[in-house]
Order: structure tokens, then sequence, then C-alpha cells
């Protein structure tokens, strides 16, 4: 090992238990910024495919960060993939990006209720008033703002790629494909202002959340234009499939679909950084170099379901479900986006 791998395991180590503790979300976001650094500059050269099993274990025993907010818990990777545990008719407030990011939605579970509001902001300052929209927001007619609500259903996928949009998602449990993993918006109506964090909100009851996690039958491109249903791209093979949730110039959303005790292909992670997310079922992950994939003698990382793990530039991987059918959230993205000094 050398000196520069030693000190990168080192620091990983040290961020183990802050990571893993229960703190507000501007303390545990100083330890994640420590994360991503630590991960800036591992990514900078190749790493060897044991260097690259030490990030994909400790992203796996780390877990998905717990962020902790009066509507909703967020779990999130520091590479951007975040899943969302939203309270019934709670969520989002209303708001617009500040920098660009990109968002991709995928809806898990709609409660009753549940809609996502999108329009530019020339339309949202064109007709906003706060009385108004709070009175819309508790149930009253107004068909000002009404023509900017989306029921939501299990499986609709909701893309924004630009600044200027206003948007929400409320009432649902959804899984965030993102090119940053903190908060980059304008809240223009914010109607959880000064609502607490429930008190059940902890780190053991986010683990079971993540093995709890729902999914939806089949996905779908909310076309908000027309707001159709459009079907989504995917490559078959034996025993699964791999359908595109988004792809967008930096970032790559798909959803990896396995029959119980089926491999999926053998891929290389290119010049992306990659989280995956077990969302159904247990899988099994080889990863390594292209030649350590070749001669297969290299140990087996068990990803149970509500795990994650993730994956370097340059490197091989094989996944396998296990003794149930598993679905993988698959968020690729390029480290210099989701790592960048102005994250």
């Amino acid at each position: 090992m050398t000196t520069g791998n030693r000190e990168l395991r080192e620091r990983l180590e040290r961020l183990r238990e802050p990571l893993t503790s229960d703190m507000p979300i501007e303390s545990l976001e100083t330890f994640e910024a420590s994360w991503k650094r630590a991960l800036s500059e591992a990514m900078r050269v190749p790493l060897s495919g044991s260097d690259a099993r030490v990030l994909a274990t400790f992203q796996r025993d780390v877990g998905l960060l717990p962020k902790y907010k009066s509507y909703a818990i967020k779990a999130s990777s520091p590479l951007g993939y975040s899943v969302f545990f939203q309270e019934p008719r709670r969520g989002f407030s209303f708001q617009q990006h500040r920098h660009h990011k990109v968002e991709i939605f995928h809806i898990l579970e709609a409660m009753p209720g549940s809609f996502a509001l999108l329009c530019t902001l020339e339309e949202w300052t064109a007709v906003y008033d706060e009385a108004k929209f709070a009175r819309w927001l508790e149930g009253a007619a107004d068909p000002l703002y009404e023509r900017w609500r989306i029921p939501l259903s299990a499986g609709d996928v909701i893309c924004l790629e630009r600044t200027g949009i206003v948007h929400t998602v409320i009432g649902c449990v959804l899984e965030e494909f993102a090119t940053a993993s903190t908060d980059m918006v304008d809240r223009l109506h914010d109607q959880n202002l000064g609502a607490s964090v429930p008190p059940s909100y902890r780190r053991d009851h986010v683990l079971q959340l993540l093995r709890d996690t729902p999914w939806p039958e089949a996905s779908h491109l909310v076309d908000l234009p027309g707001r159709n249903r459009l079907p989504l791209p995917r490559r078959s093979f034996p025993g699964g499939e791999i359908v595109t949730l988004g792809d967008v110039p930096g970032l790559h959303a798909s959803r990896l679909r396995l029959e119980s005790r089926r491999l999926a292909p053998v891929q290389n992670s290119g010049s992306d950084a990659l989280v995956l997310f077990a969302s159904r079922g247990g899988a099994s992950l080889l990863l390594g170099t292209s030649e350590e994939l070749e001669g297969r003698d290299i140990p087996a990382l068990d990803l149970p379901r509500g795990a994650a793990a993730m994956i370097p530039p340059g490197m091989s991987y094989e996944i396998a479900a296990l003794d149930t059918d598993a679905e993988i959230s698959v968020h690729s993205i390029h480290p210099e986006v989701a790592l960048g000094e102005d994250h």
C-alpha cells in the first residue's frame, strides 16, 4: 500500500464516527465536505482495485447520510444521489435553483394527495400572492395555481435541467439524482418555515426506512409541457434490464432490474463515479480493475437491501441478484461535477 493510499484510508476512518452520528444538517455537511475533499483528491488519479473496494465498502458501511427536515428525511451520498421520505401532504418548499443544478426525481411511492408543481419563474412572479397561495395549498380552489399542479403516481420521472423553474414535490417517497448533494435554492414560498423536526427522526429509523424502500412496478417520463407519461429507454439482457431514467451532460440515472440469482453484464464506470443503491432485494458486487474481474480472484461486496456502494472512475464491476429479484438505482456522474468546490 502506498503512503497516499494509506492516508486516504486513514482520512476515511477518521470520518466514520461523525458520519454515522445523528446531528443537525449544518454540522453533518461539514463532515460531508471533508469526505468530498478526500474523494476529490482520490479520484484525480487512477486507483487500484483494492482502493476502489475501500471506497465502495466505506459508502456501504456509512450508508446514505441522514439529513432531518421538518417535512422529510433526506438520505444522501456525497455524489448527489438521495432518497427522500416525505411526510403525507408535506414536501419541499416552492423553490428555484440559485445556480445551475440538474435534478432527476423518480417517484417511488405517491401518497394520497401527492403532487408536483412546475412553472417558470416569470409565470410565478406574475401571479404569486403569499396569502392566496397559502390558501390554495390548504385546499382552496384557485385556477391560477391549479394549472401548475401535476398529480403524481409511483414510477413518475421528472427532470429539471435548468435554472428559472419553480418546483416542488409533495407527499412522496422519491429518489433524486442530482449534480450536488446540498441545497442550492431560492425558497419562494416556504410552507415549512418554523416547523420542527419530528422526534422520531433518528438514524435507526432511517436505516429501517431504507431497508423498506418501496419500488414502482414500472417507470415513465412525465412530459412537462403536455403532462403526458412517456416510455423510458430500456436495454434488456438475459435475466434483467436497464431502464434509463435520465441522461444529461455530466449525469446519468438508471435502474437495473435483475431476476433472482441472475448476473448483469460486466460494465465499466469509465470517466464517471457511481453510486449504487439496492432498493429491492439484495445483491452482490464484484468490483476491481478489468484484469481483476477477468481473473475473478477478488472478494465480492454484499449489498443488502437499503445499502449503497460507491464506484470510482475506471473500474469494472458486475452485479448479481441474490435469492430474490433485485433493483439497483445507478447514479453516474463526473467527479468534477459532483465534487467541485462550488458544492
